[in-house]
């Protein structure tokens, strides 16, 4: 009997909440009714009220009005730029290795210091050599002594021409065999290719090494290169020896460089060439793998009709901006449909749509429509530039 209570009452409840619904949607269905009266009732209201006072009709008018700004559409010459991303390089970055095998037994450099051309930079263990040389110079003294007695001999016409050229051949057999060994021993001192500054050693004195063994590398970065891979897009537009832009992020820098080469091959995979330039980097602050952005010309064109960015707007017609049109006594907006070119930085170039003597809607573009009343709180007139400025255009590769 409880349970049969409890359910009934739950049922009491969901009725009363059934019921209380219809009533608040009776009461809508009211007011809304009231209210589209009391809206057709003001509007008919309002027509008479214009009809009795023109003040008003005035009001009303200008309470239709949007606040607006205008610029003039640009004029000028519009250059772009493509930017690719490149690489510090260095073609006097190298690792020596050990030319023969030894012991390492003196090092007198360190990383980080400069170094000059021919410079020893380690020294390997050629004692045994230094004895044979030692061995062989004596034997040369001796070989010497007899040659010369043969030669005084020769020329007296006393002795046999075989005791002579035996005599000669010895003496010049011992002369090619210190030159052997005395570059044998060199092999033994790697010296500095170039001047530089040694980076990284990779042996201790010591330690047993061979032509298997990377010893030091030397780097030389009072001039560096930057290598980029450019889009096969832009083989024709640029030249051997064109000026180029070159930004370094990292060390919030920017330098003027000269093409110096431009690859001959298309790379396959990314359908890109290689470009070069040259820098000088007496400063040292240009590592090699260090990031840059080479920015490069891409075309000007002069006479160009330019505006900002952002006052272009899109919708399912298309692209479009708004410019000021005057009709019938009136200031209106006017919605003209464009084809955008180039963006530079906050510029973009119009390929068509606007002619270059138009004003553009800046301040309250986005709150006016086609055909809308606006009012201008500024004087600003149509006008010609020449702006040498140039642009950017950022390109993926």
């Amino acid at each position: 009997m409880v349970l049969v209570a409890a359910c009934g009452g739950k049922e009491d409840q969901k009725g009363n909440k059934n019921e209380k619904a219809l009533e608040v949607r009776a009461e809508l269905t009211k007011k809304r009714n009231e209210f589209e009266k009391l809206r057709t009732e003001i509007s008919r209201l309002e027509k008479r009220l214009e009809k009795l006072d023109p003040s008003y009709a005035k009001a009303k008018k200008e309470a239709k009005t949007t606040l607006v700004s205008t610029i003039p559409v640009s004029k000028e010459s519009f250059t772009s730029y493509v930017e690719v991303r490149g690489t510090v390089k260095s073609d006097k970055n190298v690792i020596l290795n050990a030319q023969t095998q030894g012991l390492v037994t003196y090092i007198p450099v360190q990383e980080g210091q400069l170094v000059g051309a021919g410079q020893v930079l380690v020294s390997q263990e050629n004692s045994v050599l230094v004895n044979q040389l030692e061995e062989v110079k004596t034997q040369l003294k001796l070989a010497e002594a007899l040659f010369k007695r043969q030669d005084n001999l020769w020329k007296k016409k006393i002795g046999t021409e075989i005791q002579y050229l035996t005599a000669k051949n010895s003496k010049e057999s011992l002369e090619r065999k210190i030159k052997t060994i005395q570059s044998q021993m060199a092999l033994s001192s790697i010296t500095a290719p170039f001047t530089g500054v040694v980076d990284e050693i990779f042996v201790k004195k010591g330690q047993n090494v061979g032509p298997q063994n990377q010893i030091l590398r030397l780097v030389s970065l009072n001039t560096v290169q930057i290598q980029a891979d450019v889009s096969e897009a832009y083989l024709g537009r640029i030249s051997r020896g064109d000026k180029v832009k070159i930004k370094f992020p990292s060390l919030d820098m920017e330098k003027i460089a000269a093409i110096k080469t431009i690859g001959q091959v298309i790379n396959p995979d990314n359908r890109t060439f290689r470009i070069e330039l040259e820098l000088p980097n007496t400063d040292r602050l240009l590592k090699p793998d260090l990031q840059a952005i080479v920015e490069m010309k891409d075309f000007t064109k002069k006479e160009a009709v330019v505006v900002p960015s952002n006052l272009i707007q899109k919708d399912k017609t298309g692209e479009f901006v708004y410019v000021l049109n005057k009709k019938d006594g009136k200031t209106l907006a006017k919605k003209v449909l464009i084809k955008r070119g180039a963006n530079a930085k906050n510029r973009t170039l119009v390929k068509s749509g606007l002619k270059g003597d138009e004003l553009l809607i800046e301040q309250g573009f986005r709150d006016v429509s086609e055909g809308g009343l606006v009012k201008v709180t500024n004087a600003a007139q149509p006008k010609k530039t020449d702006s040498s400025e140039k642009k950017v255009v950022k390109v993926k590769n």
